[in-house]
C-alpha cells in the first residue's frame, strides 16, 4: 500500500484529506506544521507528500528545500504543494525548489486523487530506472539556508551566516559569524556537496570553510587560512594550490 504525507497545519483540511486518500485506499500520515512533516519524511519515507506553504516552525518551501539537502544521494517523493498562495513569484519559487505540482485552494478532490495516481506512477517508473540514486545537485540551487538538525530540532541556517563546519569524529560543528557554534550529530560528509554548491572550500580533511570569511593565507607546507572570527584554520597540501587559484580570483 502506498504512503500518502500530507502537512497541513489546518485541522480540518488535515483531517478531511487524510479520510479521502483512506477510503482511496492509501495509507495516509499527518503532520502539522513543517518540522513534524521533515521528521516523518526522514523515518516513515512517504511515496507522496501534499504539503501546504504557509505554516508555522518550517514552510513548505523551506520543508522542500530541506528535504533535497537531506536526500541528496535519494529519490525525493514526489511533492505537491497545495495552497491559496497564487502569486506568480510564489509558483516559481515552489517550482524552482522541484515541486511536482503546484495545486490552488479551494481544490477538487477527483482532480487531486488523479493528479496523485499520475505522480506515483511517475516515481515508480523513476525508481525502476534509477535504481534509487538520483543527483540533486540542481535543487541546492535557489534555496539560501542550511538544514541542520541537532537536539533542539530542525534548524534553518543562511548559508551567509556560516564561517566553516569542523569534523569531529562522527559529528561535526558549524561555526556562525554571531559566534555561536551548533554542534550537528551527523559527519561532515554528509554536508560536503552542498556546501561545496554555495561558495565554500574544503581545505582540509576535518575543515570546510566560506571563502567569503577567509582573510589572509599564511605560508607553510600546507599553510593556514585566517579566518575573518580570529580562528586559523590548517590547509592540506594538495588543497594548497586549489586555494591560492580561488583566492587570486
Amino acid at each position: 500500500m502506498e504512503k500518502i504525507l500530507i502537512v497541513e497545519d489546518e485541522m480540518n483540511i488535515r483531517e478531511s484529506l487524510g479520510e479521502i486518500f483512506n477510503l482511496a485506499g492509501y495509507q495516509v500520515e499527518l503532520a502539522s506544521n513543517g518540522k513534524e512533516g521533515y521528521e516523518s519524511i526522514m523515518n516513515e519515507k512517504p511515496d507522496l507528500v501534499i504539503c501546504d506553504v504557509s505554516m508555522p516552525e518550517l514552510d513548505g518551501f523551506e520543508l522542500l528545500g530541506a528535504i533535497n539537502q537531506r536526500m541528496k544521494d535519494e529519490v525525493v517523493p514526489p511533492f505537491l504543494f497545495l495552497t491559496a498562495k497564487v502569486e506568480p513569484q510564489d509558483i516559481r519559487q515552489g517550482m524552482s525548489l522541484g515541486a511536482d505540482d503546484y495545486i490552488l485552494k479551494p481544490f477538487d478532490h477527483t482532480h487531486l486523487l488523479e493528479v496523485v495516481r499520475m505522480r506515483l506512477e511517475k516515481r515508480k517508473k523513476l525508481l525502476e530506472k534509477s535504481q534509487g540514486t538520483v543527483s540533486n545537485q540542481q535543487e541546492f540551487k535557489g534555496f539560501n539556508k542550511l538544514a541542520l538538525p541537532n537536539e533542539e530540532g530542525l534548524i534553518l541556517v543562511p548559508f551567509d551566516d556560516i564561517i566553516k563546519c569542523q569534523a569531529d569524529r562522527a559529528y561535526c560543528h558549524f561555526h556562525l559569524n554571531s559566534g555561536k557554534t551548533i554542534l550537528v550529530s551527523k559527519s561532515m560528509k554528509e554536508f560536503e556537496d552542498i556546501l561545496m554548491a554555495n561558495n565554500f572550500i574544503k581545505v582540509h580533511k576535518s575543515s570546510i570553510v566560506n571563502i567569503n570569511y577567509a582573510d589572509k593565507y599564511l605560508r607553510g607546507k600546507g599553510g593556514q587560512l585566517l579566518m575573518s572570527d580570529g580562528s586559523i584554520v590548517p590547509v592540506s597540501v594538495r588543497k594548497k594550490e586549489e586555494l591560492m587559484r580561488i583566492l587570486k580570483t
